[in-house]
């Protein structure tokens, strides 16, 4: 596939061999991305997504880059899109990450990878690029785990590990059951025990255990998929390397407890793709939409795919019919619709107040609460919180005690209060840019900070 023009170019830059299979790889992924990408996952285009393939020691060779190269890249002639750096991270990682600010793929190449490894692999972390820009409010999909867990995920109980090894054997079972009834009980059994296990783990890691999936586990369910699809094309050149890596996930299945070696974390590139191939036997692709459109994880939509979910959703139903769900509903709309007028007006009146109206944003960091008052603490609207009586900020090199109604913006990264009377409040700046901010209701210290004043309106910008 890789032409002799195509070759003589590659030998002007990045090292030939191991970039014709780099290249090799991606047009097949390109191919099965323009004539299948639906079956992998729909509205999924892995041909579109740049990518970084870092060899290292060598360089770091840019594919599908459209427009001027980024700066370091160099045009490789023949090869459309393409730019080769002779530098390489010695600390990279195959992931999803950025060029030039352009959502990108990376993926690091090492001699032992065969094209099958890299069209899989290419997939994988073109796939959570497409996670990233498809994330939605109030949606799980796209929005990852808190990695930090796996520094306090109980590796150590006896239990838990018993029980997430019966979880492995259960999806191996499945995936190797023949008929849609076995695989549905088989479906059922896996969620009875998840369930069992998840509520001895507790809410915050059962939580991080089904964002893992959705995250990582789909992205590695993405590369067993075009793995199927490229193994079905005779003229794919590494049909053995494509069954090889299959099979490995199944034996993973087996093992998922077994590897001491290897962080917990990549269980779930063994559960996910498994739940994902068990919903596309039971369902077939609708699984797929309903994630993304719905906040719902992998294990939630098997539970719906399974029908294990049935009686909960008759006793509902019936529920709903005897005490008429569609007026409760009515009623509930009118009251969040009155509400958020409420706390609107409420508001409005705390910022209308006389005096001076300190505004404070901050600049490349994220503005923490060193104290709130939870008692005192309301939700005016998603991200907007008004603090009625007291509350601490901080970050880093600022610190600020408000003993007045606070309007925090968490999107903004903003707090707005009203602090006194003109009289009343201080405000100086010293040489090297910092700023003091005195009143009976306000103390406020930033280390570099830009102040500045617009009638009644006292802005502080607290710099990085």
């Amino acid at each position: 596939m890789v032409s002799a023009a195509l070759l003589l170019a590659l030998i002007q830059g990045p090292p030939p061999e191991t970039s014709a299979k780099i290249v090799t790889a991606h047009q097949w992924v390109e191919r099965l991305s323009r004539t299948m990408a639906d079956s992998i996952w729909p509205g999924f285009r892995p041909d579109t997504i740049p990518v970084a393939y870092v060899i290292r020691g060598q360089g770091t060779l840019l594919l599908v880059w459209r427009g001027e190269l980024p700066s370091g890249f160099l045009p490789i002639t023949g090869l459309a899109g393409g730019g080769w750096a002779a530098s390489a991270d010695r600390g990279a990682a195959s992931t999803g990450t950025e060029v030039a600010g352009r959502p990108t793929a990376q993926v690091v190449v090492n001699d032992s990878q065969g094209v099958a490894a890299l069209v899989g692999l290419t997939t994988h972390e073109a796939f959570h690029v497409f996670e990233a820009a498809s994330r939605k409010e109030g949606r799980r999909f796209g929005r990852g785990e808190n990695s930090f867990l796996v520094t306090t995920y109980p590796v150590f109980d006896p239990q838990n590990e018993a029980g997430m090894a019966l979880e492995g054997r259960i999806l191996a079972a499945a995936e190797q059951a023949e008929t849609r009834a076995r695989k549905r009980a088989l479906a059922r059994q896996f969620l009875a025990v998840r369930e069992s296990r998840h509520r001895a783990l507790g809410g915050e890691l059962a939580d991080f255990e089904q964002l893992a999936e959705l995250n990582e586990g789909l992205a590695e369910y993405t590369l067993v998929r075009v793995l199927a699809l490229a193994g079905r094309q005779r003229d794919f050149p590494d049909r053995a390397g494509a069954a090889r890596l299959q099979s490995s996930k199944l034996t993973g299945l087996h093992k998922l407890t077994e590897d001491v070696t290897l962080s917990i974390r990549l269980r779930y590139y063994a559960t996910g793709p498994a739940l994902g191939l068990l919903l596309d036997a039971l369902e077939g692709p609708a699984w797929k939409a309903r994630l993304m459109n719905q906040n719902v994880t992998v294990q939630e939509a098997l539970a719906e795919a399974s029908g294990y979910r049935d009686q909960e959703l008759g006793l509902r139903r019936q529920a709903e019919s005897t005490f008429v769900i569609a007026t409760l509903r009515r009623s509930a709309d009118s009251g969040v619709a009155g509400l958020r007028a409420y706390r609107r007006a409420q508001v409005d009146s705390v910022l209308a107040a006389p005096g001076v109206q300190l505004v404070v944003t901050v600049e490349g960091r994220y503005l923490g609460l060193c104290g709130i008052d939870p008692q005192n603490l309301l939700q005016v609207e998603p991200g907007v919180l008004l603090h009625t009586r007291w509350l601490q900020a901080c970050a880093g090199d600022f610190q600020a005690t408000f003993n007045t109604p606070v309007v925090q913006d968490r999107n903004a990264q903003s707090l707005r209060a009203v602090v006194g009377a003109d009289s009343t409040v201080t405000v100086t700046v010293g040489a090297q840019g910092d700023v003091r901010i005195e009143s009976p209701l306000v103390s406020l210290r930033a280390a570099k900070a830009d102040v500045s004043r617009d009638g009644r309106v006292l802005t502080v910008k607290i710099k990085s």
